[in-house]
């Protein structure tokens, strides 16, 4: 991606600070020694500035990642988490190790950015891969006052956290590229070809493309055919791809197939992760269809930059959500924030899903009680059994106590009867405003298709909803959704019968009263449970 030269504004979200009388409160979750803790059955709204680390979303304390670049390093069984760190700084690369993607270590500068009129004054986005015994760092050099102003460069190491930069190696886009705009490289192993080869953000003609280099040494590097942007039309969304630049490219196999992911810029609501599947390298690159469908995404739009490391038996894609909740005044998220990783699985169809990854799920193991706070509407409750029924004139809804720690919220969903319902997050006090995490099972949305929705909802005699992030949401036959929620600070991800996820950043939502809610029809919730990590 390309360096952003600007501060990240610092996001506050001021909330009323008025209270309401609690209602119809009963105690619940888990044994009697869990029943007996204290719960905070206060709805007042609470709102500050962040504060401390985060433990499962990595951001360093004093910065924000972006780009992450993430590598797998047989040698001591880790996953190498390199990013461009963002901290009005030039983008240098950090570090951070994880063995799991439950828990993070070490916070290392290994490329600091260059000189005040160099060409890699700024870095940008690059990958990581090994030969013999020496580690390869191919990266982007930006300058915008240089004609070209990006080059791929380079930097060695024997130890994955010295690194040497390469001057020699300065690789300019070709005639007939934008030399302007040529950056991300990702060098892969290409058995087809015996050679390494390394893609290359750029256009041509016009036409976004993925520019291509192969070599035998990783020294020298010679031009073969591109591959174009136009590697199928997303048809629902009506997207048009020639123009795009299609950012922070990875290539790699899993099974029998061959998948390409890439980002795209385009400041609409279209600004997300996406993939296409081959049998080849090569392609014929396409969008994976199966029964259900087309499929070429990961989540929404507030996972960005995503780019995947196995370890040879799993793979995960990393990316960062955006410290802003809504776009700036060039109609994107703020650039870099939270790491996010998910675990890819891979169907029969080829379609890849993403998942919570095994670690950070066993993290959550410790029950923390819960206390239902208020009903509005048609609700009903027996032994952790939540039925709720849409009031004719509109949402019927169960209010939760705030959760004052990173926690993860498990329950499932029979929604055979409502096509429409969800959860709402800073749902204190009377809300006049909350944050809605929205199913909606029908195909008469904006999408013509199952989705799920983040929306900031204004209650109580206000205007309505504003939509602020979605992805498509796959049905189950019985209409069944086994939901795991993990949230940190104001980060919310939410995973859906582990093939759909979907990060969210909700400001309001930290230490605030949460709802579950229904707005058409009846569901049932089965085996609601709060766990925070042991």
């Amino acid at each position: 991606m390309r360096p952003k030269m600007y501060l990240l504004p610092t996001v506050f979200l001021l909330s009323l600070l008025t209270s309401c009388k609690n209602s119809d409160e009963s105690s619940t979750g888990g044994d009697k020694a869990i029943a007996i803790q204290p719960v905070d059955s206060s709805t007042v709204c609470i709102s500050g500035q962040e504060a401390g680390p985060y433990q499962r979303f990595y951001r360093p304390q004093q910065g924000f990642v972006g780009d992450p670049m993430p590598y797998y390093n047989a040698s001591d069984k880790k996953f190498y988490l390199f990013y461009l760190y963002e901290n009005a700084n030039r983008h240098p690369i950090y570090s951070t190790l994880t063995s799991d993607f439950g828990t993070f270590e070490g916070y290392t500068e290994i490329l600091s950015s260059g000189d005040v009129g160099s060409q890699d004054e700024w870095i940008g986005t690059g990958s990581f891969i090994k030969k013999g015994s020496l580690y390869y760092c191919f990266y982007t050099g930006h300058n915008s006052i240089f004609n070209p102003a990006e080059k791929v460069m380079l930097a060695t190491s024997t130890d994955l956290m010295n690194w040497t930069k390469q001057p020699a190696m300065a690789l300019q886009a070709a005639a007939g590229y934008d030399r302007n705009n040529f950056r991300d490289p990702h060098v892969y192993w290409d058995e087809s070809k015996n050679a390494y080869v390394m893609l290359v953000t750029t256009r041509k003609d016009g036409k976004g493309v993925l520019a291509r280099y192969q070599s035998t040494d990783l020294s020298n590097w010679s031009e073969i055919e591109p591959l174009v942007a136009t590697i199928g039309t997303v048809e629902k969304y009506g997207i048009e791809t020639d123009a795009e630049l299609l950012e922070c490219p990875d290539l790699f196999k899993m099974g029998n197939r061959w998948y390409l992911t890439f980002s795209r810029i385009n400041r609409d609501e279209h600004r997300k992760t996406f993939y296409r599947i081959a049998d080849a390298p090569d392609g014929p690159w396409k969008i994976c269809r199966d029964a259900e469908g087309h499929h070429e995404t990961f989540d929404g739009l507030y996972l960005y930059a995503g780019k995947t490391a196995s370890d040879g038996t799993v793979r995960y894609l990393s990316g960062w959500c955006s410290t802003g909740q809504t776009v700036n005044n060039n109609n994107e998220l703020p650039w870099a924030g939270n790491l996010i990783s998910h675990q890819l699985v891979q169907g029969a169809t080829g379609r890849l899903y993403s998942k919570i990854p095994e670690a950070l799920n066993s993290k959550f193991n410790q029950e923390v009680p819960f206390k239902k706070l208020k009903n509005v509407g048609v609700v009903s409750e027996s032994d952790k059994t939540y039925r709720l029924t849409a009031q004719s004139d509109g949402r019927s809804y169960a209010q939760f106590n705030r959760n004052t720690s990173s926690v993860k919220m498990t329950m499932t969903i029979d929604a055979s009867q409502s096509s429409q319902f969800g959860f709402s997050f800073g749902a204190c006090d009377d809300p006049n405003e909350v944050y809605s995490i929205a199913f909606d099972l029908t195909s008469s949305n904006r999408w013509s298709l199952p989705a799920l929705f983040m929306n900031k909802e204004a209650r109580n005699g206000g205007t309505g909803k504003t939509e602020l992030n979605f992805t498509p949401l796959t049905v189950p036959t019985n209409r069944i959704f086994n939901v795991k929620i993990i949230i940190e600070k104001s980060v919310c991800v939410v995973y859906v019968n582990d093939h759909v996820a979907f990060t969210n950043r909700i400001y309001k939502m930290d230490q605030n009263p949460w709802t579950i809610y229904v707005d058409q029809g009846s569901i049932t919730v089965n085996g609601l449970k709060v766990e925070k990590a042991s």
